[in-house]
């Protein structure tokens, strides 16, 4: 697309105005400062008064309606920048993905999506999830597990990640029996495919943002909270785009937790002293591949 020039976008913030006043503003102010320059006006004592406090008004004025110019300029242009992210479909930028998921999980009472590999933000969540499905909120999770190779690709095979996955299901499996939910209504699904974006919906909201391969201290690789993430308006081709990538890795999903079976291993695992290997076994026995329902 052709950027418009500087005049052409001056004329488009209806600012055109102010800057020939300005200049007009800069020409009184030449004239009486020349004016100002000869001897004879600068010596009579009402005169030259008179000029030098119209000259360094001026100046003062003029240097004024500059800034607000400027500013003007500047937040038309920020204005301009917002309305082409609404266009594309970006309605908020958010640095803290936790607290920004927060806020909207108070409300939730319809449906939220999970995914994820380690599920660490999604396990600080684990009360305002579970506060949500009592509400009534149905929920689907699509999860690179770490006992597939797109996980370990990522972030290796020394990430202790199952004391997330059981905090996060238990707490969904006790708000499901607490409410009568049947398994359908809330579905937790495994992929063999690498994910892309953190994606979580809340009711009609769909906060995503990229995996990154950076890495901090604790975690070796940064956690999903860290990562700039932005909510997307629901009427876009964004918004489309993102949904259809949830549903397509939902569909395509080769294992499914069944409810009963993760409640009889939580209680052995509970009960034990399981290391993390040994936990990840127990988790793959409470699910069963989608090709065999």
């Amino acid at each position: 697309m052709k950027k418009s020039g500087i005049w052409n976008k001056i004329k488009a913030y209806k600012l055109q105005t102010q800057i020939w006043i300005a200049a007009l503003m800069f020409v009184i102010f030449l004239i009486s400062l020349g004016a100002y320059q000869i001897p004879n006006l600068r010596k009579n004592e009402i005169i030259g008064n008179i000029l030098l406090a119209l000259f360094t008004s001026l100046l003062v004025t003029v240097f004024t309606m500059l800034a607000d110019i400027i500013v003007n300029y500047q937040s038309h242009k920020n204005e301009e920048y917002l309305e082409d992210l609404q266009e594309f479909g970006i309605q908020n930028l958010f640095r803290d993905k936790y607290e920004a998921l927060k806020a909207l999980l108070g409300d939730c009472d319809r449906m939220i999506w999970i995914s994820g590999y380690r599920l660490i933000l999604t396990c600080k969540l684990k009360q305002e999830i579970y506060d949500a499905i009592k509400r009534g909120a149905d929920v689907k999770a699509v999860i690179c597990p770490p006992w597939e190779t797109a996980f370990r690709l990522v972030y290796g095979d020394n990430e202790k990640v199952m004391d997330n996955y059981l905090q996060v299901f238990e707490a969904m499996n006790r708000a499901r029996k607490e409410v009568g939910k049947t398994e359908e209504h809330l579905q937790v699904m495994f992929v063999n495919k690498p994910i892309f974006s953190d994606t979580y919906r809340v009711d009609q909201n769909l906060v995503t943002g990229p995996y990154m391969h950076n890495k901090d201290e604790k975690y070796h690789r940064l956690m999903a909270k860290d990562f700039f993430s932005y909510n997307i308006v629901r009427r876009s081709s964004l918004y489309q785009i993102v949904n259809d990538e949830f549903e397509t890795l939902f569909h395509e999903s080769i294992w499914k937790l069944d409810w009963t079976q993760f409640e009889q291993i939580y209680q052995k695992i509970e009960e034990g002293d399981m290391r993390e290997a040994e936990k990840i076994e127990a988790l793959k026995s409470a699910c069963v591949k989608c090709l065999e329902e």
